[in-house]
């Protein structure tokens, strides 16, 4: 396939809105911070312009962008009057127009931000529009519960009782009412079955709150 290069005035070039038939239209866009990175890419670097041409397709008298309708879209933003393409000869399959929109817009690569971070301009890089990855915030109680191993749990996560038995969970909203249930349960010195030392624990067994619910409400 042959394609023609040359500069082609901007009226006369359209966004792909699904104007051709087969051709969806184009599904890429940008936030807007995004887009005013790429408009001063545009503006500080035409010359990227002639590396990096528009493709389109000819429809009718006009042009159909089928990769480069963000540059084009900047383009009439910084008023240019023409920009660099590559024109499609006008037998092109329609099945070929969608395979170059989609992969225009794909990216196969990845960044190595260890090369990135200490090879490259961090200041630099942002000017140009690049986007590093936002740093996760830490969380303090995800990173105390990895932590947890089940030898050094003070108060173990899951039951020694296995799948087969019910689990059932008791929420108090204060510390009243949390000592209150032990002290009532007799929970305020247990044995711990993992370690053997006597402690407040936050389980028992089901043996244990029949007796004390017995106690409390005796069989006449």
């Amino acid at each position: 396939m042959k394609t023609e290069i040359r500069m082609i005035p901007v009226k006369l070039l359209e966004q792909n809105r699904g104007q051709v038939s087969g051709l969806p239209k184009n599904p890429r866009f940008f936030r807007d911070y995004r887009y005013e990175a790429m408009v001063k890419s545009m503006r500080d670097c035409p010359e990227m312009l002639e590396l990096r041409e528009l493709i389109v397709f000819p429809n009718g008298e006009k042009f159909v962008t089928v990769c480069g309708n963000l540059r084009l879209r900047g383009g009439r933003e910084l008023g240019l009057k023409e920009m660099p393409c590559k024109v499609l000869p006008a037998d092109t399959p329609v099945k070929k127009l969608c395979e170059y929109a989609a992969k225009d817009n794909i990216s196969y690569g990845e960044d190595d931000m260890d090369i990135i971070s200490n090879e490259w301009d961090r200041e630099m890089l942002e000017g140009w529009g690049f986007e590093f990855p936002q740093e996760k915030e830490k969380d303090p109680f995800k990173e105390r519960f990895e932590a947890i191993k089940d030898d050094d749990a003070v108060y173990p996560l899951i039951p020694k009782y296995d799948e087969r038995h019910e689990l059932f969970i008791i929420q108090s909203g204060s510390e009243v009412d949390s000592n209150w249930l032990r002290e009532r349960l007799g929970m305020q010195k247990m044995k711990s079955y993992k370690t053997g030392k006597l402690t407040k624990s936050n389980v028992i067994d089901i043996k244990d709150v029949r007796h004390a619910l017995e106690d409390r409400h005796p069989k006449s």
